[in-house]
């Protein structure tokens, strides 16, 4: 367990917390994306947190996955790899923010910040020279937040994913220099 403030820790995931992940993403995606998806987003949860798709998440050495907690309760999940670059160009010594989600009751109260300057913090530590992410081009109050943190937007690009609806396919990268 690592405290971040009085309130909000994080607990490194281990194999045996599948099925908990799964359970915990079906309350906090599926409310808040099931109109992006035409399943509701059930394909994307088993295509990400399957137990072989997550064990293959905690075999990769670069890569750091955790639940977060507010006063004790599992309220969300952080991911991030490093060094890692996106596959259609090249950021050198960059650190992947994959995920941050947060149940919907606890947004607004901050936390989603404290993880961000937790993330930043270890890119800094690691001599990393961007953090990178990845939004969807709808989520426009997901792309505000991260331009408050200090991102900027580089390209968008379009996401094959065979249950994503069409007018939700594009994908923005966005990246922070720490340099």
């Amino acid at each position: 367990m690592i405290n971040l403030s009085q309130d909000l820790s994080i607990q490194k995931l281990t194999l045996d917390d599948q099925p908990e992940l799964i359970e915990l993403m079906r309350e906090i995606y599926i409310p808040s994306y099931q109109h992006i998806w035409s399943d509701s987003g059930e394909w994307y949860l088993k295509q990400m947190y399957n137990p072989d798709a997550f064990k293959k998440d905690l075999e990769n050495p670069k890569s750091h996955y955790f639940f977060v907690l507010f006063e004790g309760w599992k309220i969300g999940i952080l991911k991030y790899s490093y060094p890692e670059s996106p596959a259609l160009i090249d950021f050198p010594n960059s650190l992947h923010l994959h995920r941050i989600y947060i149940s919907k009751e606890y947004q607004g109260k901050g936390i989603a910040a404290q993880l961000m300057k937790r993330v930043e913090s270890i890119a800094r530590e690691r001599n990393m020279n961007f953090i990178w992410l990845e939004v969807m081009d709808t989520q426009l109050q997901a792309q505000s937040f991260y331009r408050k943190m200090g991102f900027e937007w580089l390209f968008t690009y379009h996401l094959d994913y065979k249950k994503l609806l069409p007018k939700y396919r594009g994908i923005q990268i966005l990246r922070k220099s720490l340099k």
